[in-house]
């Protein structure tokens, strides 16, 4: 995948709407439809019936059916009302110094001693979390982070590093788990127990992040280039989502000069769920492009946040 290839934005545009509005906009055109689609097949069956006590069966087959199909629609709207993404009330935050490659009797890389002299660089972990229906497992998450989105750009951080990074996805093609540390190149290099130790990425063992220990987990990721303002992550696969929570982690380069630091940060999750297993199936063609692709999509979860570490640097 080329830069120009890659994602931007979130693959749903809420438009300015809440999901709670979305949620409520679906669930009276959902009920609504379920009872009128409820109502021509039965109609049909009266029609043909014949003799009184046939057409009372066939009123008390129109009430079950229009009870049957609210009921379904009523039930999976609930469940989706209990997905839950959202980022944690705080960001962990370190400032990166020397001392954590002297730690582990590893010099400190050139290119980190020389950047240094004009900027700071920090550890930025995103903590994440889900809530998941069993029936309804998140398959794909997307999330952007920006760095003093309203300041002139001499003012603004820039990513150094970013995780996850698909430059390990192939390396996760023969290990199913892999522990994400900075190495002494300062870049991520990666340790996979599988192969043994790091040296199949041709790079020497790492130092873990201060007091952060990364684990990156076989999934199919996509992601905007480094060294910009602003970071945008899709990560996706369901056999992923059933046991590992994605995380997002930045090195961030700061101009010694700045002394604000801002974040905005944007999540949406993405859930698996069967419309049509729930007798809905026919509903999502009467409803309105906007709410049919809402539900398409995985009638998505989300999250914004805005940080403020400019006490911490």
């Amino acid at each position: 995948m080329t830069e120009s290839e890659c994602p931007v934005d979130f693959t749903f545009d809420f438009g300015g709407a809440s999901r709670e509005e979305l949620m409520a906009e679906v669930r009276e055109n959902v009920i609504s439809l379920a009872r009128e689609l409820s109502r021509p097949r039965v109609t049909r069956k009266m029609e043909i019936t014949r003799g009184d006590k046939a057409d009372e069966q066939s009123q008390l087959h129109v009430t079950r059916r229009m009870e049957s199909a609210e009921s379904a629609a009523e039930r999976l709207l609930a469940e989706l009302n209990e997905q839950k993404a959202f980022f944690s009330r705080q960001l962990e935050f370190l400032k990166l110094e020397e001392a954590h490659f002297a730690e582990q009797n590893l010099p400190v890389p050139p290119l980190f001693r020389r950047l240094s002299e004009r900027f700071n660089f920090y550890w930025l972990y995103l903590p994440i979390g889900y809530q998941a229906r069993p029936n309804m497992p998140f398959v794909r998450v997307e999330c952007a982070v920006e760095f003093n989105p309203d300041a002139p750009d001499d003012q603004r951080p820039i990513s150094a590093l970013i995780l996850p990074d698909r430059k390990f996805v192939n390396i996760l093609q023969t290990s199913a788990e892999a522990i994400v540390r900075l190495g002494s190149n300062f870049e991520f290099e990666v340790y996979a127990p599988s192969l043994g130790s790091s040296a199949a990425l041709g790079t020497s063992i790492g130092v873990r992040v201060g007091p952060f220990n990364y684990r990156l987990v076989r999934a199919q990721i996509e992601h905007s280039g480094e060294k910009t303002h602003k970071v945008f992550w899709r990560v996706s696969g369901a056999d992923f989502f059933r046991e590992h929570v994605p995380q997002f982690a930045v090195v961030l380069q700061v101009p010694r000069h700045v002394t604000t630091l801002k974040v905005a940060a944007a999540m949406q999750a993405y859930s698996a769920f069967n419309f049509a297993a729930a007798g809905l199936g026919e509903i999502i063609a009467y409803l309105g492009q906007r709410l049919a692709n809402f539900l398409r999509s995985g009638a998505p979860v989300r999250d914004l946040r805005e940080y403020d570490l400019s006490a911490q640097l």
